[in-house]
This record gives C-alpha cells, sequence and structure tokens, in this order.
C-alpha cells in the first residue's frame, strides 16, 4: 500500500471508532449500504495498488 491510502484508511478507521464510542445512531439499511459501498471502494482500491506494483497495465472500459 502506499502512503495515501494508508493515510484514507486510518482515517476511516478513527471515523467508526469516534462514531461508536460516541454512540452515533445508526442509520439502519442506509448505512449498511454505504459501509459497503466503502468496502468495495476499498477493495477496488487495493487491487489497483497492486496492478500498479505488479506494473500490469489494464484498461478501463
Amino acid at each position: 500500500m502506499n502512503t495515501q491510502s494508508d493515510i484514507k484508511l486510518t482515517d476511516q478507521l478513527e471515523r467508526d471508532l469516534i462514531e461508536r464510542e460516541l454512540g452515533t445512531q445508526r442509520l439502519g439499511f442506509a448505512h449498511d449500504v454505504k459501509r459497503a459501498i466503502a468496502a468495495f471502494q476499498a477493495m477496488v482500491e487495493r487491487l489497483q495498488i497492486q496492478a500498479r506494483n505488479a506494473k500490469v497495465v489494464y484498461a478501463n472500459g
């Protein structure tokens, strides 16, 4: 992982921790969807980083 993605991951973990500590109300289904989208985006980002590190060229489209 590069520094930028490490920072993003750290920021997300901090937000999650603060949210749990403050006892913020859960948004139910909408919150679950938001978290699922964020998890998918993080997975795609990790795959892109791995591809760059492996010097694999891929095409969007």
